[in-house]
């Protein structure tokens, strides 16, 4: 037996960019349904880092608010550790004047249902366990998906088709945007509780066990530590086979690192996950649909950050989908304006750190950087807003930057 849906817009994914596009568009006056495979609240599998990024974007969404109240962790400043052992503590509110002074930790089965929540109450139609497997399609155009929901077919049929599906491939190749699985960092995480030294700051350890890729501790709800690695892809010009969750547990074995889990206990499996940064080297919009945030590739690929890369896409997303709908054109020459935005964001962001990131990731040249930046403060802030994403790779090669790092 077949159901059938209908809606402006469909959006597949409730993640962070799926849920605040239905929410934005639901509130331009749309009919829109969200769907997911997950039953909500889900849990998922992330670092839980909100950068001061992402904050504002949460601010600008009116969620920062109800975040603050419920008390998660507040996080003044990032501690980078060199391959050397040499640290440097970089303060955001020094560093970042023109964000927010602080990031958060929030556990992503929280932030996603809440942002699932104020999509519902904005009018968006919420669908759970739908296994989207096809794309409808009508002259040549995509008209909607088809999936399985409890053991039955169900077509829904939209304007517009939103993909919002994180790193799985299925939907993206499934729209014709994807012919192969691209390359991605792959990371694993845990949780652990009793682990002493935490403090409010993101950790990076970018120490040799890690190699070539960083490890993180950050303090999570409750006294808790999220602990991971991410692992560079081959195409960043690394080449490695290192299964994430054996670098997470080399790394764990570090003596000084022992020493402050001695006491501490594992909650629940290590868990592995891949993460997509490979914007902008496949489509994000075709005749009848857009892909929003990891979907299109936007997680930064030296942190691993994506949430703050999904609202402000999703944010992007809707202003350009609620024109084009209103114009009555979701052909392809219609949502280009969505591509033209996206690529203005964050394109020159992506090329710029793509051609810095093999040549600083070196061993010794990130020791050598960490040592400078904590001598040069001019310097430690290009770093910061470099790897937090609020200022352009670009400046990594600019004289100023040198004269600094050689004086």
């Amino acid at each position: 037996m077949t159901e059938r849906l209908d809606a402006d817009v469909v959006v597949a994914g409730a993640g962070p960019a799926g849920s605040t596009t239905a929410r934005l568009l639901a509130q331009q006056g749309w009919d829109v349904l969200l769907v997911d495979r997950a039953r909500f609240p889900r849990l998922k599998t992330c670092g839980d880092g909100l950068t001061p990024r992402c904050v504002a974007a949460l601010q600008r969404l009116d969620l920062l608010p109800q975040l603050l109240e419920a008390g998660y962790p507040q996080v003044e400043g990032a501690r980078m550790v060199a391959p050397n052992g040499h640290e440097w503590h970089a303060c955001f509110a020094e560093y970042a004047p023109h964000l927010p002074g602080y990031g958060l930790v929030v556990p992503r089965s929280e932030l996603d249902e809440l942002l699932r929540q104020r999509a519902v109450g904005a009018g968006v139609r919420f669908l759970e366990n739908f296994h989207a497997q096809a794309a409808l399609r009508s002259n040549g155009q995509v008209t909607g998906l088809q999936g399985l929901r409890d053991g039955s077919v169900q077509t829904i049929h939209a304007r517009l088709t939103v993909a919002a599906t994180g790193a799985s491939i299925g939907l993206p190749r499934a729209l014709g945007v994807l012919s192969r699985v691209p390359p991605m960092v792959r990371a694993a995480r845990a949780y652990y509780e009793g682990v002493e030294g935490l403090g409010c700051e993101f950790e990076f350890h970018f120490r040799p066990e890690v190699a070539p890729g960083y490890a993180w501790v950050f303090p999570s709800p409750g006294g808790k530590a999220n602990v991971g690695v991410g692992l560079f892809p081959q195409s960043a010009g690394y080449a490695h086979d290192s299964n994430p969750k054996q670098v997470l547990q080399r790394f764990l074995e570090r003596r000084d690192i022992r020493r402050r889990f001695r006491d501490a206990r594992l909650l629940g499996r290590l868990e592995a996950y891949p993460l997509r940064t490979d914007y902008p080297n496949s489509p994000v919009c075709g005749p009848g649909f857009l892909l929003v945030g990891e979907a299109a590739g936007l997680v930064n690929p030296v942190t691993g950050e994506g949430i703050d890369f999904a609202l402000e896409s999703g944010e992007i997303a809707a202003r350009a989908a609620g024109e084009a709908l209103r114009r009555g054109d979701v052909s392809l020459r219609g949502l280009r304006a969505y591509e033209r935005a996206l690529r203005r964001s964050f394109r020159p962001w992506f090329a710029a750190i793509r051609r810095v990131q093999p040549r600083v990731m070196q061993q010794r040249r990130l020791s050598a950087l960490i040592a400078k930046s904590r001598r040069q403060p001019r310097l430690g802030r290009t770093v910061v807003s470099i790897i937090m994403g609020t200022a352009s790779p670009w400046l990594a090669f600019s004289p100023l930057t040198w004269w600094y790092i050689l004086s």
